[in-house]
């Protein structure tokens, strides 16, 4: 208590803590300190976070604009031996949201921001607490950030970037310095349950994850009323670039079996593999993904249907699987079916599967045998994200 390093008995700071007699996670410790604040602004950051200088004016001067508006700042790369930003830090701002209720980076061209990740945003105090802020009946951590996201687009508000303003954050690594140190004691709560029993609306359907039935979520009644928010759907079209053109949602999937063998591509853990062609397994439903940066529309990939990946790198094993770059941007992700019904990797390699081994290979397009490496669509079909989204 009379540590001469505490902020809030500096008489030069203007701080006040607000704890919690027990830890009861994340979002409830914002969601506290919200309430009680008393600035014009709110910024919540997480602990492990340290702030450029001078990283609050194009902060400011946004929210000053917009006071219905939800401001990241450029969140870069924390050295754990000085507390500041590392150098040539990579830069991340811009999250979009999964049917299975998380999130997932990308970047583009434009300042606007789909969902925040959570541990770094600022807006108008008035702005949070019309919007309620948080889910008071969420606990621990995870979710909160895409239940606020959706509060501010559905609900009359947007959020954007400050490119100038440079907080660096302390990532999760193998580092023993990164990882956490407490325990949440409250009873934990499906958080991603919660958003999307909330918010999905007609696309609840879509969720690809625990549910929560509807009526655990009548808090959010009284946001919706007052503040006429609008349905899942405009936030899907208001984002059509990525979950369309982006190929998040299919307008197609289907199986893709090989004409020679007669088995069919199948995902399994990190890498493409072939087994015998089954109709209901869904490691052999597929989709095209990610904008073609030729002409700005789907696709330039192959992601697997039902989840978050699309085939990535290839060494001895075969082609791998890593999360979706729906922006088109990652050259290993180029993934292209052509008119041919060949599978082709860049410039001009493509994929043939070798029946013996039961591994998926590459060679040069022109090198492949007449039926070689051609694949034929199997158990197509129109999926129900896809069907609900030209419905609404």
């Amino acid at each position: 208590r009379d540590d001469q390093r505490r902020l809030d008995t500096n008489p030069r700071c203007k701080v006040r803590f607000v704890r919690h007699d027990i830890t009861i996670g994340l979002m409830a410790a914002k969601l506290s300190g919200g309430k009680v604040a008393t600035g014009d602004a709110i910024a919540f950051f997480d602990c492990h976070c340290s702030p450029n200088e001078g990283w609050y004016r194009e902060i400011l001067a946004q929210i000053s604009e917009n006071p219905r508006r939800m401001v990241v700042p450029a969140i870069t790369d924390l050295d754990l031996d000085t507390f500041e930003e590392k150098k040539d830090s990579s830069v991340n701002a811009k999250c979009y949201l999964t049917f299975d209720a998380d999130f997932k980076w990308f970047d583009d061209e434009s300042d606007f921001i789909p969902t925040i990740s959570g541990g770094l945003v600022a807006m108008g105090r008035d702005w949070f607490n019309n919007t309620g802020g948080f889910d008071e009946q969420m606990h621990g951590w995870g979710g909160e950030n895409l239940d606020q996201s959706l509060r501010a687009w559905l609900c009359g508000g947007e959020i954007t970037r400050a490119k100038s303003s440079r907080v660096a954050h302390m990532w999760r690594t193998g580092d023993p310095r990164t990882m956490s140190r407490y325990r949440v004691r409250a009873k934990p709560t499906n958080n991603r349950g919660r958003v999307a029993a909330a918010w999905f609306d007609a696309f609840l359907p879509a969720y690809r994850a625990g549910l929560v039935s509807v009526n655990e979520v009548r808090n959010y009644d009284g946001i919706k009323a007052r503040l006429a928010c609008r349905p899942f759907s405009y936030f899907v079209y208001r984002f059509r670039k990525v979950y369309i053109e982006g190929g998040v949602i299919a307008k197609k999937v289907f199986g893709l079996q090989d004409k020679a063998s007669g088995l069919c591509l199948s995902k399994e853990f990190g890498s493409m593999s072939v087994k015998l062609c089954n109709e209901k397994s869904k490691d052999q439903k597929l989709q095209l993904g990610n904008i073609d940066r030729e002409t700005g529309k789907c696709c330039s990939g192959i992601r697997s249907y039902g989840g978050n990946d699309c085939l990535d790198y290839f060494d001895g094993r075969g082609p791998h699987w890593y999360s979706c770059d729906v922006t088109g941007q990652n050259g290993n992700q180029q993934y292209r079916i052509t008119p041919e019904r060949r599978i082709k990797r860049g410039s001009d390699e493509c994929l043939y599967v070798d029946a013996k081994s039961k591994k998926v290979k590459k060679a040069r397009c022109s090198e492949l045998a007449t039926g070689q490496g051609v694949f034929e669509e199997v158990s197509v079909f129109e999926p129900k994200e896809y069907k609900i989204y030209l419905s609404e």
